[in-house]
C-alpha cells in the first residue's frame, strides 16, 4: 500500500500560541498529532517533546518487523512519557506539563495507531466516517462507567483529561490495528477540530474537496475557524493508495 499525507497546525482564534504539535512522512509511513496541556510554554513544550522524541525513536530503530510494531509503539509511548516527565523536573517551570498523542504507523497491509488523550483518529470510508479512538477524558469514561462518581474531583469538567503523556510515571497507550483498503482516508487532529465541527461537516468537507488532497486540511481548519476557532487546530490526513 501506499500512503500520501498532508497536514497543517494553527493557532485559532482565541488562543495566544500554538501549543499544537505535528510531524508526518509520506515515505516512512509515520504521522505524528500531538496538543498540549499544562499552560502556554508547558504545553508548547510538551507537545513538541512528544512529536520529535518519537522521531527520534522511530527513525533510530532498526527495521521493526510487522508483529513488533504494536510493542515498539508501547515502549516508544513509555519513553516519550519518561521524556517529559524528566524535562519537567529540570525545568520547574514547566512541571506538570502534559500532552494529548496520536501516532500512526502504517507497515504493509495495516494501519498501527497510539492514542492518548482526546485527539482523534477517524476513518472516511465510501462516504462515511467513523471515529477510531475514544476520548480519554472525564465524560467518556464516566458515560462507560469506567470512573465512579467519588474517582472525580469536584467541579471537574467533561473534557477534563484522564490520560496524557506527562501526567505520571506510567501511560498506558490505546494501541490500535487497522487493515488498510485503497480509499481510505485517515484524518488525525487535535480537539480544536473536533471540538468546533461535527463529525458529518468533517466528513461533507472532505467529500466535496476530496480532488484537493493537499488543501483539506486548511479547509477544515477553516470550517474550525469560522465556528469560532476556541482552541488550537491541528489536521493530519492519510490516504490508502
Amino acid at each position: 500500500m501506499r500512503i500520501r499525507m498532508a497536514g497543517a497546525t494553527d493557532i485559532g482564534r482565541k488562543r495566544k500560541a500554538n501549543q499544537d504539535s505535528i510531524f508526518y512522512d509520506e515515505a516512512q509511513g509515520l504521522g505524528v498529532v500531538a496538543d498540549g496541556i499544562g499552560g502556554r510554554r508547558g504545553g508548547e513544550v510538551a507537545s513538541s517533546i512528544a512529536v520529535n522524541s518519537m522521531k527520534r525513536v522511530f527513525q533510530s530503530s532498526d527495521t521493526i518487523r510487522h508483529g513488533e510494531v504494536n510493542s515498539f509503539l508501547v515502549r516508544a509511548v513509555d519513553e516519550l512519557n519518561q521524556d517529559i516527565l524528566t524535562r519537567g523536573q529540570l525545568e520547574t517551570e514547566i512541571a506538570g506539563m502534559g500532552t494529548t498523542m496520536n501516532c500512526l504507523v502504517f507497515v504493509g497491509d495495516r494501519l498501527h495507531l497510539a492514542h492518548v488523550g482526546d485527539s482523534r483518529t477517524y476513518m472516511y470510508y465510501a462516504g462515511h466516517i467513523f471515529q477510531l479512538t475514544i476520548d480519554h477524558n472525564v465524560g467518556t469514561f464516566a458515560a462507560k462507567g469506567w470512573l465512579n462518581p467519588d474517582q472525580v474531583q469536584p467541579g471537574a469538567k467533561d473534557e477534563a483529561l484522564v490520560k496524557a503523556l506527562g501526567l505520571g510515571p506510567n501511560c498506558e497507550a490505546d494501541i490500535y490495528e487497522v487493515a488498510l483498503k485503497p480509499g481510505q482516508l485517515f484524518i488525525t487532529c487535535s480537539d480544536g477540530l473536533s471540538g468546533m465541527i461535527a463529525d458529518n461537516e468533517i466528513a461533507s468537507i472532505v467529500r466535496k474537496n476530496y480532488s484537493k488532497f493537499d488543501a483539506i486540511p486548511q479547509l477544515l481548519i477553516a470550517a474550525a475557524n469560522a465556528a469560532g476557532g476556541r482552541d488550537n487546530i491541528t489536521v493530519l490526513l492519510s490516504e490508502v493508495r
